[in-house]
């Protein structure tokens, strides 16, 4: 009867945790869903609204600079006012911006509600999950929920061209923010399922400098990598927003080690970095969302802009790559017990090159979604293994009171990565697309010598306006033979664009790999299990030969 009672007890703990865990992942696939919605959406908005497109753009580019701005100011938020508060303050604010966007007669509403509002919730519920994960599972099972979360995460970022495109095509863009704020009310009724992470002691207070130095450090950086997408590298507007954000982040470190020596409160402390976990993992956690973006932000570009894909499409064709996150993302953290996470988040950003080398050989001659599955496949088979372990390894490497701190980071490093990613994929098209056509022009002798210098500036404009060029139109008086052979210029170098970026992304990924050398040699701890008990009375023993130590059960410390 008692071994009855404790199986009960058990199957409803276990039931008691899915339910948390699948609160926490809808909270994470609506905040990254979100994003790849208003990708699909942008020609929606433009008609919906009269607005034009570089105004839906800066929507989208504000967006993404609350959430980079604030990440770290929400993750000690947190700390402040505990993980469960800050995570329902957060989806308030975020379901009062959805409903906003939902119901936005212009796009200055949009801008409010979405790239304003929304982006401060997620500041606040991005690092917030991360904590209460931490706080609602331990060992094996809480490398499986973060491996779940990250999983669904990722595999939002694919299935939202799928969704987004459907209810577009089929129904309207307010639909799918309209029904967000639907989920964010079920997730604020069923939070009360949550357990709160341990409060911080002695209860932190908000060092208001620091938020507006990191906020406007932060803000300043992401802002000039992103515009360097339409002004380029070598822009002095977009260099002196890299250099003045660089400058504000150094003034921020500055502010916060003369908190911290004088014993006053400090957004971020920067002994968190004495943790390998921490030092190591952030910089390899950029590096994985820089080759990410290859696979979530330009297969969509390649296959609607030279495919012809409609969004609905675009997300039939990533369904390879969902499928491959999903798989290891949620069956793989396990392996942390015997195998070193840091061997198989290496493991993963190696096959995450392998899988983008396969992908860049097959855009050469892609004519079909089909002919991107393997690619794609394998590049999710990659980012699972490396999600499936890497955040519980940045967040169980730190002490419980700098879990906020750590969420918060972690989310910036996040950002940050992918926004590197985004905009230096998109300068690599354009610069082999660029150097391709000049190359090809050259050796092509259907076009005339006296004309190859026109024809190239046909090539480029479009490709440095687009959407305001049409190639068409450049090529219109030329005759049909050398119109002919224009666009099969255009079509390879466009396509030598996009292998070049995704082989960056792969590079950098190898790159990654190398930085995990660096990360601590460190077991997965059990569930405080009989593991754990024996594991301890072994390490006591009197006898000869049974004195191990403790990274023999994968508890040491961080060196």
């Amino acid at each position: 009867m008692v071994a009855g009672m404790e199986e009960s007890g058990l199957k409803s703990e276990t039931q008691s945790k899915n339910i948390v865990l699948a609160i926490l992942s809808a909270a994470m696939f609506i905040y990254v869903v979100d994003t790849t919605i208003m990708n699909v959406s942008i020609s929606a908005l433009v008609g919906d609204l009269d607005t034009t497109v570089g105004e839906v753009q800066a929507a989208v580019t504000l967006y993404t600079l609350t959430m980079a701005a604030f990440m770290l100011t929400g993750g000690k938020l947190g700390d402040i006012w505990g993980s469960k508060r800050a995570f329902r303050i957060g989806l308030v604010i975020y379901g009062i911006g959805t409903t906003i966007t939902a119901l936005a007669p212009t796009i200055g509403f949009v801008m409010f509600g979405w790239s304003i509002l929304e982006g401060l919730g997620s500041a606040l519920i991005v690092p917030a999950i991360n904590t209460l994960v931490r706080a609602n599972f331990s060992g094996t099972k809480r490398a499986s929920a973060y491996g779940t979360l990250f999983g669904v995460a990722a595999a939002g970022a694919a299935f939202g061209p799928l969704v987004g495109g459907w209810l577009t095509v089929n129904l309207s863009w307010r639909v799918a923010f309209a029904g967000e704020a639907i989920i964010v009310v079920i997730l604020l009724l069923a939070s009360g399922l949550l357990v709160d992470a341990p409060k911080v002691l002695p209860k932190p207070r908000l060092d208001v400098v620091g938020v507006v130095l990191s906020a406007l450090g932060l803000g300043l950086f992401v802002l000039g990598v992103l515009q360097t997408s339409s002004r380029g590298w070598r822009d002095p507007v977009v260099a002196a927003m890299i250099v003045g954000g660089i400058a504000v982040l150094a003034a921020f470190v500055w502010w916060v080690k003369r908190q911290v020596a004088r014993g006053r409160p400090a957004l971020v402390h920067i002994s968190i970095f004495r943790h390998r976990a921490i030092s190591s993992g952030l910089p390899i956690l950029a590096t994985q969302t820089f080759a990410q973006a290859g696979l979530l932000f330009l297969i969509p570009v390649f296959t609607q802009a030279v495919l012809g894909f409609d969004a609905f499409e675009t997300g039939l064709a990533l369904l390879p790559l969902s499928i491959g996150v999903l798989l290891t993302s949620t069956t793989t953290p396990p392996l942390g017990r015997r195998i070193y996470p840091k061997y198989i988040i290496q493991v993963g950003l190696v096959l995450l090159f392998i899988g983008g080398f396969i992908l860049s050989r097959a855009l050469e001659t892609a004519t079909q979604g089909t002919d991107l599955a393997l690619g794609l496949f394998v590049g999710g088979l990659a980012i699972g293994l490396v999600v499936g372990q890497l955040p519980n390894l940045i967040l169980s490497g730190v002490e419980q009171d700098e879990a906020g701190e750590a969420s918060g980071l972690q989310g910036t490093a996040q950002n940050l990565g992918m926004a590197l990613g985004t905009a230096v994929i998109g300068s690599v098209i354009f610069a082999t697309a660029i150097l391709s056509f000049g190359n090809q022009i050259q050796a092509s002798e259907t076009i005339p010598d006296g004309i190859k210098a026109e024809v190239e500036q046909a090539l480029v404009r479009p490709l440095e306006r687009v959407g305001s060029v049409d190639l068409e139109e450049e090529i219109a008086a030329l005759p049909g033979d050398i119109q002919d052979e224009v666009r099969t210029i255009e079509s390879t170098a466009v396509r030598r664009g996009f292998q070049g970026a995704i082989i960056v992304g792969g590079i950098v990924a190898l790159f990654g790999a190398l930085l995990a050398l660096r990360l601590p040699k460190k077991l997965l701890e059990s569930d405080g299990s009989a593991e754990s008990t024996v594991a301890e009375i072994v390490r006591s023993s009197p006898l000869p030969g049974l004195q191990l130590e403790a990274e023999d059960f994968g508890r040491h410390p961080d060196p």
